[in-house]
């Protein structure tokens, strides 16, 4: 289920926060699928030695796949 415009406005940081931790789980994932046939084990390794620095920010028409961290009217 989306976030209500109205939440996400009250908690922006929060959850802009977790739409670019999202964005870039989505990116590595991504990156590892087109090398490897059995990417899951590399992706959480990498995954959990990232650090928040070596994040980027989201663009702002990234939409993220896991409906929870969708803005209401993204689709």
């Amino acid at each position: 289920m989306p976030i209500k415009r109205k939440v996400y406005l009250e908690l922006k940081a929060m959850y802009d926060f977790q739409r670019k931790k999202e964005y870039n789980k989505e990116k590595l994932k991504k990156a590892i699928d087109m090398i490897f046939e059995n990417p899951d084990v590399l992706f959480e390794e990498i995954w959990g030695k990232m650090q928040e620095q070596d994040m980027v920010e989201a663009p702002n028409d990234w939409v993220p796949k896991d409906d929870s961290l969708k803005i209401e009217g993204e689709e």
